[in-house]
């Protein structure tokens, strides 16, 4: 019975793990406190069912159980190292830079976070935004509603049918009054 609920527990072990990849990759998460704990969160008990499980094997099925157990840590702890390189990578991808921004108009659904946060364009002049961002996008989507409209990718989450889209309104000196981001 030991052995079933094991490996059963290392069955849902390795699926938490296959689908916090799949979560980091959709949802672009990046390396906070809680994604890093999130991640050690089940590796820990993974090792104490190990443990309690070699303890209470007889000493003939030692051997073959801690072959075992060595395996199911390693891969387990590559699973735990593959989402933290995401966890990294994500990061990497939400850092702001002009060049970045002007040359992928697809990633900058990534760094659109880290630029309204560390530069903000609230009391910015136009011509300051449009060498940060380059030109605005030419589109009719929300025309009538902002002054400068970037566009900036496949919306983010699961299902990506939508764009979204970066709105900024000026008021009458051409200095950034509101920031707004919109899918269409």
């Amino acid at each position: 019975m030991v052995n079933l609920a094991f490996y059963l527990y290392v069955l849902v072990f390795m699926l938490i793990y296959f689908l916090a990849i799949i979560y980091i990759n959709m949802a672009m998460v990046s390396i906070s406190v809680a994604s890093i704990a999130a991640l050690l969160l089940p590796f820990a008990p993974l090792l104490l069912v190990q443990w309690i499980s070699s303890r209470y094997t007889d000493g003939h099925e030692n051997k073959d159980r801690k072959m075992i157990s060595i395996i199911i840590t390693s891969v387990g702890l590559l699973l735990l190292l593959s989402c933290l390189v995401l966890l990294g990578v994500n990061e990497s991808k939400a850092r702001f830079t002009t060049e970045r921004w002007l040359g992928d108009h697809e990633e900058r659904i990534y760094m659109v976070d880290d630029l309204l946060k560390g530069r903000g364009l609230v009391g910015k002049s136009e011509k300051e935004v449009i060498a940060l961002l380059g030109p605005p996008t030419d589109t009719e989507y929300f025309s009538g509603e902002a002054a400068s409209i970037y566009y900036l990718g496949a919306e983010r989450g699961f299902i990506r049918i939508d764009s979204e889209w970066l709105l900024l309104w000026y008021d009458g000196r051409d200095k950034v009054v509101k920031q707004e981001i919109r899918t269409d």
